[in-house]
């Protein structure tokens, strides 16, 4: 499925109001010298409105629910040093945003030379999506319970439907629509202070607190038995799906501390970085209302339901050293590098629910630690005039030192399980060489190498019993013996090494002091080495993780082009004219299965035009491509081809966008300025799916029975998202410090997502509760007013 474009895109509605009013007005009048001396402050107050509830629109500007919204936004500056004061002392206020629940303040004071304090506090509000439920609990908690009164519901295979096709009156009276959104709170302080002329330190922290809560699906436990259950023919329902709100009760704390040092050829840093994630909760829980018994939806149990649990995210800490320097060895030779060393750690208890966990866990936590190093070195050199040269060696290293252990337990479907805790490490190392030459006044030409290596690695492998041929305490099986093999620690890990070889070479030239062009190219292949005796030791039986021969795109060997092209035209002294050109090919040449090929390509045109002194409009369009090709399987083997059958899947996205912008400014004798927008995009995504078939898999049998069977080949309708936005903006100066702004701001989205049937009411999957959730699509007409009055 496809992320809806439009949506994602959307632009605060705020910063679009203050992008669109106008700067303030010069002071005329004013002494040139305060004018040159002073700053300009300004304090804005103002009402908007929007008529219509829409998460889609308010996603990220804060204005998702209808109503009357505050427009505030203020700039006061001061201080001894502004004006003819020769103190070195300034201090700053900021506000932006501060009548919606996105706002900002920052604060300042300095004395330039000595010391520095700064204070700063932002609000970030996400809405996510309106959420039906009949689960009782509040968003942000982490407890969801049913009321006994909804009954069960039975995944006993009948006539279709049932299940939760087949919800009664009483069921769906229930549920409840929740507006799923998060709160984020970030407060900082920073600190500086100037020693002398060369040395200063620097502190700053970070207080984070985020509420709410995100989607999040949960497969039901079978283990986890209802006590007292007075329903006949009552089994707890096992592997149905509950989507939740998951709460975000999180804290984070941030800290930076820095001693910098500047010389005449040198400069110096060392500094401390430090985080803690804190997760206020450990897990949230939630009713099982499924039976896999046939008795009628809506069947009192006559016992509380059964409470799964599913953990959230552990609290964790993170301590890094940092340094970096410079040094000018001649004139024309300068050398940087830096160090970095980082320890990662993780224990919290693991949520454990001893119907899961037959004979208890081995260990109670993680004792999870990361340790992570990184080093950089560059070195450029002005060799002539016309030629500069660059050479640098990057190396990253991520040492996961998380004891392994062997867990047995029992899945959602009841089944014993072994699987085995194998900490995955990788390093990476870069290298570059780079050049710059110009080949006269008017060209100029860049090139470069560059060579990437990576490393994959386990840091412990578990003894092997020499009874069983399997790790100590794993689980004896016919169809995972042959997962448990490993005796080296490379052998958990399917693409041990890679290594990546790229060229580039740009070239720009201006033909004239009117028309410059450039045009680059860029070939990359990045080769890598496949272990033959991988294992997954994570799998708990034959169903692995990805199946035989299968590469992930981002591990398999690819070769990969990019060209790109771009000119610009200044046709006149008021018209400007330019395009640019992009396109890349990947092949994907030793995957048997996974992405066998992608193509992308896009095309932007720009114009502007001075219609006159007071007039500007400009005109754009784009056009984007991309295609992905891949071969995959069902079933799920991954040591051999047994049970696979093989199918092709062609992505295709398609994007168009197109816009203007006209400004004319001076009318009612110059105290008027009038800014018009208007701007178009249409975003489509096309699946098509048929059969493959290699000399050691089958290729699908194709079926096209709808209902449950569902369509396993052919074409996917299209995932549309279609964009239309306008914006008309009046500024009015009342005089020289006052003005006046009057908006009007339209935007409309029409999206379609068919994945988004799935979660509608009488349409789900028989053991997925519906949430209906709608593919975004609103119409919003805003207006707004605000008053701004400038001062020094």
């Amino acid at each position: 499925m496809k992320s809806i474009n439009g949506v994602l895109s959307v632009k605060s509605l705020v910063l679009a109001i203050l992008s669109v009013l106008p700067l303030v007005v010069s002071a005329q009048g004013d002494d040139d010298v305060s004018i040159l001396t002073k700053p300009t402050n300004f304090v804005e107050l103002g009402l908007g409105n929007v008529p219509n509830d829409s998460y889609g629109f308010g996603q990220y500007n804060g204005l998702g629910r209808s109503g009357i919204f505050g427009i505030g936004n203020l700039s006061v500056q001061g201080g001894d040093a502004y004006g003819q004061g020769l103190s070195t002392r300034r201090w700053s206020i900021d506000g932006t945003n501060l009548g919606t629940d996105i706002r900002a303040v920052d604060a300042s004071i300095r004395d330039q030379g000595h010391w520095m304090f700064g204070l700063n506090f932002t609000q970030q509000h996400h809405d996510i999506a309106d959420f039906w439920t009949p689960m009782q609990g509040s968003m942000g908690g982490n407890t969801f319970r049913l009321p006994q009164g909804f009954g069960t519901i039975s995944t006993a295979t009948a006539a279709v439907p049932y299940g939760t096709q087949a919800l009664t009156p009483t069921q769906v009276g229930y549920f409840h629509k929740v507006n799923v959104h998060t709160n984020r709170y970030n407060t900082g302080v920073t600190l500086g202070y100037d020693i002398d002329r060369q040395w200063n330190v620097q502190l700053d922290w970070n207080h984070i607190e985020q509420s709410g809560s995100k989607l999040i699906s949960s497969g039901t436990d079978g283990n986890n038995k209802a006590f007292g259950a007075t329903l006949a023919g009552y089994s707890t329902g096992k592997e149905a799906i509950q989507m939740l709100m998951n709460p975000t009760d999180y804290t984070t704390d941030n800290f930076n501390l820095a001693l910098n040092w500047a010389g005449a050829k040198a400069f110096f840093t060392a500094s401390y970085y430090g985080s803690r994630f804190v997760d206020n909760y450990s897990s949230v829980s939630f009713s099982n209302p499924y039976s896999s018994g046939k008795a009628p939806n809506g069947s009192l149990l006559g016992a509380p339901y059964p409470v799964d649990a599913l953990s959230t995210p552990p609290s964790n800490d993170f301590n890094q050293v940092n340094f970096s320097g410079g040094y000018n060895l001649t004139p024309t030779t300068h050398l940087v590098g830096g160090y970095s060393y980082g320890r990662n750690t993780q224990n919290m208890g693991y949520v454990n629910q001893d119907q899961m966990q037959p004979g208890g866990l081995p260990v109670n936590s993680l004792h999870g630690k990361v340790i992570t190093t990184h080093a950089d070195l560059k070195l450029t050199n002005q060799t002539t005039r016309d030629l500069s040269l660059s050479a640098g060696i990057n190396y990253n290293e991520h040492d996961n030192q998380t004891p392994a252990y062997t867990y047995r337990f029992f899945d959602l479907g009841s089944g014993p399980e072994t699987s085995v805790s194998i900490p995955l490490s990788y390093k990476i190392t870069e290298g570059t060489l780079g050049g710059d030459y110009r080949i006269t006044s008017a060209q100029r030409l860049h090139f470069g190498y560059e060579y990437k290596e990576t490393k994959r690695w386990c840091n412990s492998v578990l003894p092997i019993d020499p009874a069983t041929g399997l790790p100590v305490g794993a689980r004896v099986s016919a169809t995972n013996a042959r997962y448990y093999q490993a005796v080296s620690v490379l052998d958990c890990v399917e693409v041990p090494k890679a290594e990546e070889n790229k060229f580039v070479v740009n070239y720009r030239a201006n033909a004239s002091d009117a028309l410059n062009f450039n045009a680059g190219y860029a070939y990359s292949d990045r080769s890598s080495t496949v272990n033959p005796a991988f294992y997954s030791p994570l799998q708990a039986n034959s169903e692995g993780f990805e199946n035989y021969n299968y590469q992930a795109f981002f591990d398999g060997s690819r070769r990969e082009q990019l060209v790109k092209a771009g000119v610009n035209y200044q046709a006149t002294d008021k018209l400007n004219l330019s395009m640019d050109l992009r396109g890349t090919k990947d092949e994907y040449y030793d995957s048997v299965m996974g992405v066998q090929q992608g193509k992308s390509s896009s095309v932007n045109l720009d114009a502007a035009y001075q219609v006159s002194e007071k007039t500007t409009a400009s005109v754009y369009a784009n056009w984007q491509y991309r295609s992905r090709d891949m071969v995959s399987a069902t079933g799920r083997d991954s040591v051999g081809t047994a049970g696979l059958t093989g199918w092709s899947n062609n992505l295709i996205d398609k994007g168009s966008a197109f816009g203007a912008n006209l400004t004319h400014g001076g009318l009612m004798h110059g105290k008027l300025d009038l800014k018009a927008d208007a701007s178009y995009s249409l975003d489509r995504t096309h699946y098509n799916t048929q059969s493959y078939t290699t000399a050691a898999i089958p290729g699908v049998v194709c079926a096209t029975t709808p209902g449950n069977a569902g369509y396993n080949c052919g074409s996917t309708p299209n995932v549309t998202s279609e964009l239309l936005r306008a914006s008309l903006t009046a500024n009015y100066h009342i005089d020289r410090r006052s003005s006046v702004t009057l908006g009007y701001y339209f935007e409309k989205l029409n999206s379609n997502d068919y994945y988004y049937n799935y979660y509608q009411l009488r349409s789900t999957g028989t053991t997925t509760m519906p949430t209906n959730q709608l593919s975004p699509s609103y119409t919003e007409n805003v207006v707004f007013v605000a008053y701004r009055y400038s001062f020094m």
